[in-house]
């Protein structure tokens, strides 16, 4: 795993922590939102990783977090959709494929 996705999680995991201080469901609404933010700008900062693919990952998982969060959908719902797009991920490639890269003179 690289350096990028272990910074994520890093993000992500303090983010749950911070939720349990709080009891208003409006506040881990806007901590899901400040966290897809915070990993928004962890991404930008590595010119190799495919930023599209991966910030669309990160708000899917950040809309299911918010549904779960307000209590639209139930949390074994969630985490099923979470699994599923994960599954997604791992089979939607056949093969390692080169990154495309963002910035042409970046070789």
């Amino acid at each position: 795993m690289s350096q990028v996705w272990l910074e994520l999680i890093v993000v992500m995991l303090g983010s749950s922590v911070i939720k349990y201080v709080f009891l208003n469901r409006l506040v881990w609404v806007v901590i899901d939102l400040v966290t897809l933010g915070i990993c928004y700008l962890v991404l930008r900062r590595y010119p190799y990783v495919d930023m599209k693919t991966s910030m669309i990952f990160l708000s899917g998982l950040t809309f299911i977090n918010i549904l779960v969060d307000l209590g639209w959908i139930s949390g074994l719902f969630g985490t099923l959709i979470s699994l599923a797009i994960v599954m997604w991920l791992l089979w939607k490639r056949r093969g390692p494929r080169r990154p495309n890269m963002r910035y042409k003179w970046h070789k």
